[in-house]
């Protein structure tokens, strides 16, 4: 997966969105990119100094939660 920017700021655009459509479904593509992020995260995590891991536990919790309601169409 390519990112551009920060992974830092990729988690917080991501955790804010799966926030935002909490009550929603989201496009499975969309959790895939979610969870692509978070695997960034933990391999960046575990190469430097820099911890996301907050943001990146979050955005965990958010795409567990998700369970059920990934498999429709509306996306992010």
């Amino acid at each position: 997966m390519n990112i551009v920017g920060s992974i830092h700021a990729n988690l917080r655009a991501a955790l804010q969105s799966a926030r935002r459509l909490k009550d929603g479904p989201v496009h499975p593509d969309t959790v895939e990119h979610w969870s692509a992020i978070v695997a960034v995260a933990r391999k960046e995590e575990a190469s430097s100094g820099y911890s996301t891991r907050e943001l990146t536990n979050d955005l965990e919790r958010e795409i567990e939660a998700r369970g059920a309601n990934s498999g429709s169409s509306r996306s992010a």
